[in-house]
């Protein structure tokens, strides 16, 4: 017998790993694994061997899509096979739209240590094969090296930050409209050079802009036809490794280097709210929150021996603290679904906390029997199996 319930929401880890950049050598390979939210358990799904290091990670489906060295994959996330592989000389960060892959370039030249010499620094690839589609020349597209990227409205948003000419960081936000074929950029001003991460929010982006990596600033976006831009400066302070999430209400949680906790910055005007988020916790270098329940999942790393991801409530306690691989640097939601009730699948409407029968109905008003299945949802939405062996 089948089932289709809703989706168990699976919280993907992509790990750096550890490379020893003095001697050359892979210390641990990077890798892929998942944090099973109802158990909180973590299994790999694969490992990159003989790759120095990754940097991002996209999910679709049963697939993601991962940014390494000069590299990226479409791994199938059940089986963990690597499905296409394209080599994309300094590629970055990723983001999906429309069947397409778009991918932000830059980085520095293993045997000149300069900045790499690219010809384009925004490419994209067809979602299915990634066989490449196109891409903007520094002379219609972006003319600096960029890194963070994200999709807002239909548009694929990048961060252009000349991020490896040190002392020679820029402060750019580039939009690029597939439907028009037109890039537009907007200068955020001195205080808003480096933008390192970007976020779409209700009717804007938001910038985190690490400046000379001793400062910090957000600027907030309104993309269209042409770019508005208002940028913020969070004095005296550096965002460290950049971690921040949205939250719901249109907030931004961010990471402060040296800080626990976390700062809110209210997306309406990209301004700090004197709020604290887990005010106890360990810096995080990675983070997401759940959208349905708030909670904080924060990837912690010594960047040399271990990585975990601690897991916070809505009121700041910590759930969990789950092994992971050492570096965990992207954190990203996924659905994972099925028609197996061992492994529940999507379609129906999320309910709430609670145990139900396999006709939906909440065990109140259903009596159950010794050896009857149920489905339990979680404070997260998430659905487990439960089999009763007695009701007293």
């Amino acid at each position: 017998m089948s089932v289709s319930v809703f989706g168990q929401s699976q919280l993907y880890v992509l790990n750096e790993g550890r490379f020893d950049w003095t001697n050359g050598v892979i210390a641990e390979a990077p890798s892929l694994g998942v944090i099973d939210i109802t158990t909180y358990s973590y299994s790999q799904i694969a490992s990159f061997d003989s790759i120095a290091f990754a940097t991002d990670l996209e999910v679709q489906g049963q697939h993601g899509y991962v940014c390494l060295e000069n590299t990226v994959m479409k791994v199938d996330l059940t089986s963990g096979q690597v499905l296409n592989e394209v080599f994309i000389l300094g590629a970055q960060e990723l983001a999906l739209l429309d069947g397409m892959v778009y991918v932000t370039r830059g980085g520095l030249d293993p045997l000149t240590f300069g900045p790499l010499d690219l010809e384009s620094h925004l490419v994209w690839l067809n979602a299915e094969d990634l066989a490449w589609e196109g891409e903007l020349s520094v002379e219609s597209g972006p003319e600096f090296a960029c890194q963070a990227i994200c999709v807002d409205n239909g548009r694929v948003v990048v961060g252009v930050n000349n991020g490896w000419v040190w002392g020679g960081e820029v402060g750019l936000v580039g939009t690029y409209d597939p439907a028009s074929g037109t890039y537009i950029e907007v200068d955020l001003g001195e205080s808003g050079r480096n933008p390192v991460a970007l976020h779409a929010m209700e009717g804007a982006v938001l910038s985190v802009n690490n400046g000379d990596w001793s400062s910090t600033s957000i600027s907030r976006v309104v993309t269209g036809e042409a770019l508005e831009v208002s940028t913020e400066v969070l004095a005296e302070v550096a965002a460290g490794c950049n971690a921040s999430a949205v939250i719901s209400s249109n907030r931004l949680a961010l990471q402060i280097d040296q800080e626990t906790g976390l700062r809110i910055v209210d997306g309406t005007n990209g301004l700090g709210t004197g709020e604290t988020l887990n005010p106890d916790a360990s810096s995080a270098y990675s983070l997401v929150i759940h959208p349905a329940s708030d909670m904080t999942f924060s990837g912690v790393t010594d960047f040399v021996t271990e990585g975990h991801v601690d897991i916070h409530d809505d009121l700041g306690n910590l759930v969990e603290s789950v092994q992971v691989g050492i570096s965990p640097g992207t954190l990203v939601w996924g659905e994972k679904a099925t028609n197996n009730l061992n492994e529940l699948s999507a379609g129906s409407p999320a309910w709430s906390t609670g145990t139900y029968d396999l006709q939906g109905r909440p065990l109140a008003q259903h009596q159950a029997t010794s050896g009857q299945l149920l489905l339990h949802v979680n404070s997260l939405g998430a659905v487990s199996k439960r089999v009763v062996v007695r009701m007293d």
